[in-house]
Parts: C-alpha cells; sequence; structure tokens
C-alpha cells in the first residue's frame, strides 16, 4: 500500500457504512470537487450559453494527472460534438446545476475502472441524485465504449498499438 493512500482508508470505511461506494474528495472553503476515490472526475452539462459543455477540474497541483483523464479531454475535443473545458467545480455549482435540471452527468475515470458513473452524492446531510443513468445517449457510456474499443484492439487507432 502507498502511503499517499493510507489516509484515506478509515474515510472510505465512513463512506462504505454509509451505503456509498466512493468518497468525493472536495478541497477549500468553496468545497471544489478534486477526485472520486482515486480517479479524476468528470461533468457533463448545459453550461450558461445552453450549450453542452464537458469539465473536470484543472492541473493545478491538487489533480492527479491521469492518462485516462487526458485521453478522455484528447479524444472528446476531437469528436466536437459538445465544449470540452478544464475549469474548477464546485458543489454549489453542482447543486445548482442540479436544481436547474442542466446536469446531466456525473462520473469518475481512471485506469482499473475507465468510466465510472456517480448517480448519488451525500452532502451536506442531504443526498442528492444526479441523472447521469437516465440520459438517453449517457456520455460517460460513449467515452468508456470508445476507449475500450482503443485499448483492446477493436478498432484501428494511433494510441494502440495490436501485436500478434
Amino acid at each position: 500500500m502507498g502511503s499517499n493512500y493510507a489516509p484515506t482508508i478509515n474515510v472510505q470505511k465512513e463512506a462504505a457504512a454509509k451505503g456509498l461506494q466512493q468518497v468525493l474528495w472536495l478541497y477549500g472553503e468553496d468545497h471544489q470537487l478534486t477526485e472520486v476515490g482515486t480517479m479524476n472526475i468528470f461533468m457533463f452539462y448545459v453550461n450558461d450559453q445552453g450549450e453542452q459543455e464537458l469539465v473536470t477540474p484543472p492541473l493545478s497541483g491538487l489533480i492527479l494527472p491521469g492518462i485516462t483523464r487526458d485521453s478522455i479531454l484528447r479524444m472528446t475535443r476531437q469528436w466536437g460534438k459538445f465544449k470540452v473545458s478544464e475549469a474548477t467545480i464546485t458543489m454549489p455549482m453542482v447543486c445548482e446545476l442540479l436544481n436547474q435540471g442542466r446536469l446531466l452527468e456525473l462520473f469518475g475515470a481512471g485506469t482499473a475502472c475507465v468510466v465510472s458513473p456517480v448517480n448519488r452524492i451525500s452532502y451536506l446531510g442531504q443526498d442528492l441524485y444526479i441523472p447521469t443513468m437516465e440520459q438517453e445517449k449517457p456520455v460517460h457510456e460513449l467515452i468508456r465504449e470508445t476507449l475500450t474499443d482503443i485499448q483492446y484492439g477493436r478498432v484501428d487507432h494511433p494510441w494502440s498499438v495490436v501485436i500478434d
């Protein structure tokens, strides 16, 4: 076990006791989302201009510069289907977007899980139900499918080299 994850074990046990699968790590007085478990966090929502946008926190020294994170950013920018950005996400922002019906999906991403959807957050004594799994064509599923197709060589892509 790496010492960098040791302090998180008790917090993860507390979350599990409440029926939660992961811990959403927050930072600062404004409760910035940093990571979920050991994964990078992504939010898909409708921004103030009415555009769909995929956002993840910027690499500020708090955020793990994951290869899956980088792959998702590069891949989705190439698609050109929606805006893709790196910006601070706060829990008050998540709550406001959820209340306005503009929060579409939250998901974690990392090497082990590829993509892991978030459907509930316990925050300040309230359960916030995120409509990630209710989307007709969830972006997290498209991302997971595309990445695993590349990883398993089901599609030709410059990121993978198939070895016979």
